[in-house]
């Protein structure tokens, strides 16, 4: 007699199937371990570190796009402080010119 099945089981049990002669018929044989394995792995892809994994990749998607946006504003913003600047100068210039230290009249 088996040391396990006599702790293991009752007196009433000793006549029943076991657990794993049950689910014998629906899980692969020992050789197909590998299968097993692809399946656990393919599993392992679809749950929660693949849910987790698609989120980080739309939060770094989200995150490249927001950078190349502020990107593009900061050099906007330069190119706007440049033209501010330079048409500044032009002002000075210009109020140098007419020697009054005022603006064109021709401007309210």
């Amino acid at each position: 007699m088996d040391a396990r099945i006599a702790i293991g089981q009752s007196g009433g049990m000793r006549g029943s199937t076991s657990l794993e002669r049950r689910l014998e018929a629906y899980a692969p044989a020992r050789a197909e371990g590998d299968v097993v394995h692809a399946t656990l792995a393919a599993a392992h892809t679809r749950g929660l570190h693949g849910r987790i994994q698609a989120t980080l990749d739309d939060a770094i998607s989200v995150f490249e796009l927001d950078r190349m946006l502020y990107d593009i504003e900061v050099e906007a913003l330069n190119r706007w402080l440049r033209s501010m600047m330079a048409f500044d100068a032009f002002c000075a210039r210009r109020d140098a010119e007419t020697g009054d230290g005022s603006s064109d009249p021709s401007v309210p």
